[in-house]
C-alpha cells in the first residue's frame, strides 16, 4: 500500500479506539476531558485524513484509466482493509468509490474477471450502505446494488465455462446469491421474489455437473448462506401475507441451519449461537410447531443466557437484539396485551441491555452493533411500571454518540432560555402552543411550554441512531450521498417518536428542526413546520440547535467550530429566511447573548456530568 493509504487506516483506527465514552475508574472530571479530547482528536483526523486522500487518492481516482497495475493492485488493497466482512466497516463509502473506479477500469480494459470481482464488491458496499436505513423501509441503493449483482451473476449464462480462474467463478455464485440482498423489505412482492433467487441459486450450488467443473470452490459454504439469507424472510411470515410455500421454505432453511448449528456446536463444546437458535424457534412457531408463549419464553432465555461481561458477537445478539424480537413478537398477543410475567421479563432485559450497552466497548465499526440498537429502539414497548422510552434512549446515546448526547443536552438548555424570553417579549407567538388560549395563559405556563421544549431538545436528534458509526469513523470530508443519507435522520427520529405516546408530542420537533423558516431550503422537503401546533417551538429549537453547535464538543466533525459572535452574525444574516424573525428578535439584546456566551461552558459540563452518571451508574 501507500503512505497514504496506511496513514489514513492509521487515522481510522486511533479514531475508532477514542469513538465512545467510558467512566471506568475516572472523576467527573477526567471523564470530561477525555470527552473533549475524543471530539477534538477525531475533528483533527478528519482535517488530516481529507489531506492525504485529496492528494494521494482522488487524483489516482479521477484518473483510474491510466493507473498502473502496482497502482491498481494497492488500490484494491487499501480497499480491502476498508471494509474486512460483513459489519466491520472502516469507510464503506470511500471502499464504494474505490472499486466504482475499479469497475471502470476494468470495464475499459477489457479484464472479465476482475470486472466480475469488482462488480460484486460494490454491491456489497452499496449493500452495507443501505442497511444503515434499516429497520425502516426507505430504499436508496437497492437499485444499484441489483444491478451490480446482477450483471457479475450474469456470467454464469454467458462465459461461465470459459473461465478458468475458480475465485472468479466464486464471485459469480455469490453474486447471484446475493441479488436477494437487494429486496431488504418484507413487503409480499418483494419477498416472493427474494424467494424464487435464492430456489435459484440453491438449485445452480447443488447440481453436481455444476459443482464438478469447479470442485476447490466452497459449495457447502454457499448453500448455507443462501439457507441464512431466506431464514431472514421471517419478517416475511410475521407479517400474516405469506403462503404455504413461503413457510416450507423458511422453515426448510431453519431447520438445514438449525442442524449445522447443532453439530458445530457440539465440536468446539459451545452452546448453540443464539442468533440462528432464535431463528429456527422462530421458523415453527410461524409454522405451527411451536405456541407464541413458548417462544416469548425461548427468546428471554436467549436474552438472559449471556454474561453481562461478555461483548462478543453472541453476546449482542442476546442483549440488544433478542430483547427487541421479543417485544416486537409481543404485538401478537391477544389484544397485544401482556402478562405480568412479560412485563417483568421485558423490564429485566431492557435493565440488562441498558447496563450492556454502556460497558461495551469501542467499536465504532460494527455496523451490526448499530443495526441491534435501532431494531431495539423502534421495538421497544413502553408499558407502565416499565423504562421509560426516553431513558433508553438517553442511555443509548450517553454510551454511544456523547457529541449527539450533549447537543441536544445544550440545546434543551437554550431553548428554555428562549421560551422565556419569547414570553417576555412576544408571548402571542406561543398562543396555540399546548392549548394556550391567549397571552395570560402563556405569561402564566411559561414553565410549562419551556418544559415541553426542553424534553422535545433531549430527544429531538435521536435519528441519528442510524447513523453512528458513519458519523463517527470517517476521517475525511462526507461524500454526497452520505450527505443524503444524514438528512434523512429527521424523519427517521420523528417516527421514532410518533410511535409512543409519551414521545408523539415531540414528533413534529424532529420533523423540523433543519427545516428553513421560508420552507425553501433545509430537510425534509415535505414537512411544512407553518402546518404544525407546535409552529413556533420548531423555530425556537431550529435556533437553539444551531447554537448549542457552537462548542468544542457538540460541532460537527466535517467543519470548523465557529466563534459565537460569529454564529450570533450568521442567525442575523438568517432572518427571514433561515430562522424566523421573532426567534432571532430574542437574540438581539446583548445581555442575552453575554448570558447565552457565558452559559455555554457550564452547559458543556452539565452536560458531560450527566453523561458520566448515565455510563457511570451501569
Amino acid at each position: 500500500m501507500r503512505e497514504y493509504q496506511r496513514k489514513y487506516l492509521e487515522l481510522l483506527r486511533t479514531v475508532a479506539g477514542i469513538a465512545e465514552p467510558s467512566s471506568g475508574d475516572l472523576t467527573p472530571e477526567e471523564f470530561t476531558a477525555n470527552v473533549r479530547k475524543a471530539n477534538i482528536i477525531s475533528r483533527q483526523a478528519v482535517v488530516e485524513g481529507t489531506e492525504l486522500l485529496r492528494t494521494g487518492l482522488f487524483p489516482v481516482l479521477d484518473d483510474i484509466l491510466t493507473a498502473s497495475q502496482e497502482e491498481v493492485e494497492c488500490l484494491y488493497e487499501f480497499a480491502g482493509q476498508l471494509m474486512s466482512g460483513q459489519y466491520k466497516q472502516m469507510d464503506v463509502a470511500l471502499h464504494c468509490r474505490i472499486h466504482e473506479a475499479l469497475v471502470s477500469y476494468a470495464r475499459h480494459k477489457g479484464l472479465r474477471d476482475m470486472l466480475i470481482r469488482e462488480l460484486y464488491l460494490v454491491g456489497m458496499s452499496l449493500y452495507n450502505m443501505e442497511t444503515m436505513l434499516s429497520p425502516n423501509t426507505m430504499r436508496l441503493f437497492s437499485a444499484r446494488m441489483r444491478m451490480c449483482f446482477n450483471e457479475s451473476a450474469s456470467y454464469f449464462d454467458t462465459e461461465y465455462d470459459d473461465i478458468e480462474d475458480p475465485e472468479t467463478k466464486g464471485y459469480i455464485h455469490r453474486s447471484m446469491g446475493n441479488i436477494a440482498l437487494s429486496y431488504l423489505d418484507s413487503s409480499p412482492e418483494s419477498s416472493e421474489k427474494k424467494l424464487k433467487l435464492i430456489e435459484r441459486s440453491l438449485s445452480i450450488l447443488n447440481d453436481p455437473e455444476v459443482r464438478a467443473k469447479t470442485p476447490s470452490l466452497p459449495w457447502d459454504t454457499y448453500v448455507y448462506k443462501s439457507h441464512q439469507e431466506r431464514t431472514s424472510l421471517l419478517a416475511y411470515l410475521r407479517t400474516g401475507r405469506a403462503g404455504p410455500k413461503a413457510f416450507a421454505q423458511v422453515l426448510e432453511s431453519a431447520q438445514i441451519i438449525e442442524e449445522h448449528q447443532q453439530r458445530a456446536a457440539k465440536e468446539r463444546n459451545a452452546p448453540l449461537n443464539p442468533r440462528w437458535r432464535y431463528a429456527y424457534m422462530a421458523a415453527r412457531y410461524h409454522c405451527g410447531a411451536m405456541t407464541l408463549t413458548d417462544l416469548l419464553e425461548g427468546l428471554y432465555a436467549l436474552s438472559i443466557a449471556e454474561s453481562e461481561d461478555d461483548f462478543g458477537d453472541d453476546s449482542m445478539f442476546s442483549h440488544v437484539s433478542a430483547p427487541a424480537i421479543f417485544m416486537a413478537y409481543t404485538k401478537a398477543l391477544p389484544d397485544g396485551r401482556l402478562t405480568p410475567r412479560m412485563l417483568e421479563q421485558m423490564r429485566r432485559m431492557t435493565e440488562r441491555m441498558t447496563r450492556w450497552i454502556v460497558r461495551a466497548p469501542s467499536n465504532a465499526h460494527n455496523e451490526q452493533l448499530q443495526f441491534y440498537l435501532r431494531q431495539f429502539l423502534y421495538s421497544y414497548r413502553e408499558e407502565p411500571g416499565g423504562v421509560p422510552f426516553f431513558e433508553v434512549v438517553e442511555d443509548i446515546f450517553a454510551s454511544r454518540h456523547p457529541v449527539s448526547y450533549m447537543r441536544m443536552w445544550i440545546s434543551s438548555r437554550i431553548v428554555e432560555k428562549l421560551v422565556y424570553w419569547c414570553a417576555e417579549d412576544c408571548p402571542r407567538e406561543l398562543v396555540g402552543v399546548l392549548g394556550m388560549k391567549n397571552v395570560s395563559d402563556v405569561i402564566f405556563r411559561r414553565r410549562e411550554i419551556a418544559d415541553y421544549a426542553m424534553k422535545a431538545a433531549r430527544l429531538y436528534d435521536i435519528g441519528m441512531v442510524h447513523f453512528f458509526h458513519m458519523e463517527k469513523s470517517a476521517c475525511r470530508g462526507q461524500f454526497e450521498e452520505e450527505q443524503t443519507l444524514m438528512e434523512l435522520h429527521a424523519g427517521f427520529g420523528a417516527r421514532l417518536l410518533g410511535e409512543r405516546a409519551s414521545t408523539k408530542d415531540f414528533e413534529d420537533i424532529a420533523w423540523g428542526h433543519h427545516r428553513q423558516y421560508d420552507e425553501k431550503g433545509g430537510f425534509p422537503l415535505d414537512f411544512s413546520p407553518r402546518k404544525s401546533p407546535v409552529r413556533p417551538i420548531i423555530y425556537l429549537m431550529t435556533l437553539a440547535a444551531r447554537l448549542a453547535s457552537a462548542t468544542e464538543e457538540t460541532a460537527s466533525r466535517y467543519s470548523p467550530v465557529p466563534e459565537f459572535d460569529d454564529l450570533l452574525r450568521d442567525i442575523e444574516r438568517g432572518s427571514g429566511t433561515k430562522y424566523a424573525p421573532f426567534a432571532v428578535n430574542l437574540l438581539r439584546p446583548e445581555e442575552r447573548r453575554a448570558e447565552l456566551r457565558d452559559n455555554m461552558e457550564n452547559w458543556t459540563r452539565e452536560a458531560c456530568l450527566h453523561m458520566y452518571r448515565r455510563v457511570a451508574k451501569n
